[in-house]
């Protein structure tokens, strides 16, 4: 850890001991005190336990036994005001005015009318959802334990306007308006106020090493830029999760699931779903209480099938083919070792190999032999060939496993003060699309957290550690493989065909045969096989194996205030905060540069912020106005603004608008990775990797152009005709992308019995930050002196063309120019039938207008989102006594998916999610029966990724203080 850090974790611990000495200090010697006790039950007399009871403005408070009685000693005289909350009941408040109050009896009414809700992310203090200045979606207890999916995760995606993309049953991503992908750079997720982000990685990992289901309070999502509070990176949206204070929930509770999977698979026999869940709490007095929750995962997870061929090389394989059918290029898309090569660029390399001054004796006798042969060995389309590769179900491991443990301590230093340490820890085993199929085996993510607080402000400190463990990239592991396997026989027997006046297909059919017949010894499943995956697992990329390292670290420091103490609400509500952070890069050189010292980068940024709301005309209108302004070392500061004004009509309805600035710092991979992936080499795009790989000064060439030269070239094409097409790239300072959005609301209880939210936003991004790929040539290396080589001449033109030169592509981040802009719309019903019967429903439309405009500039628009997704529900709690149902039918169309691991249409689909619950109330136990896709309907979510089926499953949750 660096000194910086350490100084600033150290200020920041000395200043909450601080506070909290001071709080202590503050109590009198003497002092007054209120006692108060009684009973809380339902409006039918039953008692209710696990009924949470605080002092109104306090820290102080208290829950209800199994048979609903409670006890409070308050130091502080009468009157006072005890607030009296509960999950799916109406809130109560009620007025001490004695100092010694007991046997009172407090009947809590259920939860009838709709939009009840109180949240608190929208603006960082409570208010009404029904107020929110921007759009925000709730899943609380409740609805969690209703769910019929298999865990709360997957139940966000019944949410109005969120996408996820599926990589495995314990990694998705979660999304909303627009440009989803794998690992979500523009998509925040908070635990406990911890970002649940993969530090090397900047992006959240799913659930593999999330929060348990059954410490889980609530999840809010705000769909669309919140960078305005939140800071860096949710551009496209925040979900805030927290968990259960073990003062306010105490007992008992585990769960245990088990299920069948792969039922009617194609892949894999029927197996075995399995998790389990405990969590124990106790609050041994009003200042004292602890947790400890565990949960474990295991099953056989969907398999990745898509085998459509991505390579569209005209004329030498069948245009949307799924099978390889003796073609000798074929690159299917979970299809992994078969990435297309060309001879002409094999054999660049193996000259550049041999005039290497470090180059064997072996390695110049190959190069002179293949640079005397070289203008018999063709490029472009002519010399394309692939390796037939290996199905994933062949030999990766999808086996998802996941342990997640926590532990937390609480302590009230008196009725204001709470200070707690919170430890948790994910193990996993799963498998993630990037560029690459990544397997990642062993991996672990722990935090701790230091937090003080009192009703008007916190102050916390946490840290992020990660150990990527023995992870892999499985198409590398393939491609890898097939170059001893078939890659290097295939070119030798070209090679000696061609020499002895075959022509390029006889050449070509003689290399197909005898790779063809060396593969088979190297197939997944023989010894050779497992030899040369055992070796490049345990092999970094940077030398030229399939592992990567990451053991990045992230440190954090934040706080916020609230000045209704200084500051009369009614006047105006205020409050501010500040954070700063540190990312630490560390992957022994498999995933990032290195520095000028020779270390890996360190990251610093920090942010402030304040807000303001104010209530006019009688309540009815409230304006609310917030401003954060961020610094990043290696970028230009900058204010992310928010206004918003919401207006009540009738008390019931609410129309708001809201302007909004967000902004997506360019991750740790954007700026610093540099990663061979097979087909490019991945450099980030800070000025350090521009300047070290001559980017400016050794001109690059757009991959699209360079591909379109050489096609004009080997159809005979003047050299001109082939230059003229060549783009070269230009390169501006790397900046953060931004978004500005625009958005109107409407939230209103029609009727008691019918809520409607329903909104449309508007959003420009700019510098919108996308990936290129371009050629450079390089004679000498990649980073020796290119010596003569002008590639702006037209003879270096010539022989980036011609393959007079070996040449590199790379992958690389930039801004794109000008404005990109979206629009969409989302609306949800909610009505409450007789008997207890809820239908409801949502759809949401997202749109890119700007899709012809970053095309046009050689981006991928990656805009990766269906325009169109509904889901429907009908649900009944108490369908007849202590039985409940739950169906949850979710539909989205077609899209097209662009990234940097592929490209294609995700076909539409639906799926049904349904669950019957059986409740004991004498057990305190809930039985259930359900599944997740129950009709079985295969679907894949996004390119690339697993093909979904059912699970069935057969849960039981014992709570203590179940009601």
């Amino acid at each position: 850890m660096s000194k910086s850090i350490r100084c600033i974790l150290a200020l920041s611990m000395t200043l909450l001991f601080t506070y909290a000495a001071q709080a202590y200090a503050s109590i009198p010697s003497t002092e007054a005190v209120t006692e108060v006790s009684g009973q809380v039950t339902d409006a039918e007399g039953e008692p209710l336990a696990g009924v949470n009871i605080r002092v109104k403005n306090k820290l102080i408070g208290t829950a209800t036994d199994p048979d609903g009685r409670f006890s409070l000693t308050i130091k502080q005289d009468p009157p006072l005001t005890l607030v009296f909350t509960i999950v799916g009941f109406q809130s109560q408040e009620l007025e001490i005015t004695n100092s010694n109050t007991t046997d009172i009896i407090v009947r809590l009414n259920e939860q009838t009318i709709l939009g009840e809700e109180v949240v608190i992310s929208a603006s960082r203090v409570e208010q009404s959802i029904l107020k929110s200045p921007v759009s925000i979606e709730k899943l609380d207890i409740l609805e969690i334990q209703n769910s019929a999916s298999t865990n709360f995760y997957d139940a966000i995606s019944n949410l109005k306007g969120v996408d996820f993309s599926t990589q495995s049953l314990t990694f998705k991503s979660i999304n909303t308006r627009g440009f989803g992908s794998n690992g979500n750079t523009r998509f925040v997720q908070l635990i406990d106020g911890i970002d649940n982000q993969a530090p090397g990685l900047n992006f959240a990992v799913g659930n593999i090493v999330g929060i348990s289901e059954l410490d889980l309070e609530g999840a809010e999502l705000i769909p669309g830029a919140a960078s305005a509070l939140y800071g860096p990176n949710a551009l496209n949206g925040i979900l805030l999760m927290n968990s259960k204070s073990p003062f306010e929930y105490e007992g008992l509770s585990f769960n245990t699931k088990l299920g069948v999977n792969h039922v009617d698979s194609q892949v894999e026999d029927p197996s075995l779903y399995q998790s389990y869940d405990l969590r124990y709490a106790n609050a041994v007095n009003n200042k004292f209480a602890y947790k400890f929750t565990a949960s474990y995962l295991k099953a056989q997870d969907f398999v990745a099938q898509d085998s459509r061929d991505q390579s569209f090389v005209a004329g030498v394989v069948e245009r949307g083919a799924t099978e390889r059918n003796g073609a000798r290029v074929y690159n299917g898309v979970n299809i992994y070792g078969d990435d297309v090569f060309t001879l002409g660029g094999i054999a660049d390399g193996v000259i550049a190999a041999g005039n290497d001054p470090n180059a064997t004796p072996e390695e110049q006798a190959q190069a002179a032999q293949v640079s005397a042969l070289r203008s018999l060995i063709p490029d472009g389309r002519d010399g394309a060939f692939s390796a037939p590769g290996f199905a994933e179900s062949s030999f990766v491991d999808n086996t998802t496993e996941s342990l997640k443990l926590g532990a937390a301590l609480h302590y009230r230093i008196n009725d204001s003060y709470e200070i707690l340490a919170q430890y948790n820890t994910g193990f996993g085993s799963t498998v993630y699309t990037a560029n690459d199929r990544f397997v990642l085996d062993d991996f672990n993510i722990w935090t701790a957290k230091l937090e003080l607080r009192n009703p008007n402000f916190f102050l916390r400190g946490y840290t992020t550690q990660e150990d990527a463990g023995d992870s892999y990239a499985a198409n590398t592991v393939a491609t890898r493989i097939n170059q001893v396997a078939y890659l290097t026989p295939y070119f030798q027997t070209f090679l000696n065909a061609r020499s002895q006046g075959a022509s390029v297909e006889q050449a070509h059919a003689s290399a197909q045969q005898s790779a063809t017949a060396n593969q088979q010894d190297y197939l997944p499943g023989t010894q050779n096989f497992k030899n040369l995956e055992k070796q490049l697992r345990a092999t970094s990329i940077a030398d030229g194996g399939a592992r990567f390292l990451d053991k990045s670290d992230m440190y954090h420091v934040e706080g916020l205030y609230n000045f209704s103490n200084v500051i009369d609400p009614q006047t105006l509500e205020l409050i501010g905060g500040a954070n700063y952070r540190q990312y630490a890069l560390n992957s022994e050189a498999t995933l990032f540069a290195l520095n000028n010292s020779g270390d890996e980068y360190k990251i610093n940024e920090w942010g402030a912020y304040l807000q303001g709301s104010k209530n006019l005309m009688d309540d009815k209108l409230n304006l609310s106005a917030s401003v954060r302004y961020d610094k990043n070392e290696y970028f230009d500061g900058q204010f992310s603004p928010r206004v918003a004004a919401i207006y009540t009509v009738g008390d019931r309805h609410n129309f708001r608008v809201s302007y909004q600035n967000g902004f997506r710092m360019p991750t740790t991979q954007d700026q610093f990775i540099q990663l061979d992936v097979v087909t490019r080499l991945l450099i980030g795009s800070n000025k350090d990797l521009v300047d070290r790989y001559r980017f400016e000064t050794n001109t690059v060439y757009q991959a699209q152009s360079v591909a379109a030269a050489r096609q004009i070239a080997n159809n005979g094409g003047t050299d001109a005709e082939a230059r003229a097409v060549l783009v070269p790239i230009e390169f501006d300072d790397f900046k953060t992308e931004k978004i500005s959005t625009y958005e109107v609301g409407y939230k209103a209880l029609v009727t008691d019995r019918l809520f409607v939210d329903a909104y449309y936003y508007y959003s420009v991004y700019k510098d919108f930050i996308a990936e290129i790929q371009f050629v450079q040539g390089v004679p000498n290396g990649l980073t020796n002196d290119p010596g003569s080589f002008d590639a702006d001449s037209d003879s270096g033109k010539d022989q980036i063309i011609n393959g007079g030169v070996p040449t590199q592509e790379y992958g690389f981040d930039v801004n794109a120019d000008g404005n990109v802009e979206s629009q969409g719309f989302g609306v949800s019903l909610e009505y409450s039938l007789d008997g207890g019967y809820k239908v409801g429903g949502n759809a949401s439309y997202n749109d890119l207008i700007s899709e012809k405009d970053l095309i046009k500039q050689g981006f991928r628009a990656s805009y990766n989102t269906p325009k169109w997704r509904y889901n429907v529900r009908l649900e009944n709690r108490n369908v007849i006594e202590n039985v409940g149902f739950n169906m949850v039918y979710r539909w989205q169309d077609a899209y097209f998916w662009d990234s940097s691991f592929g490209a294609g249409v995700v076909p539409a689909y639906g799926t049904l999610d349904a669950q019957v619950s059986y409740k004991i109330p004498s057990a305190k136990t809930i039985l259930k029966i359900g599944g997740s896709n129950v009709l079985n309907e295969r679907y894949t979510t996004s390119f690339g990724n697993p093909k979904m089926g059912a699970i069935y499953y057969f849960s039981l949750t014992f709570d203590q203080f179940l009601n």
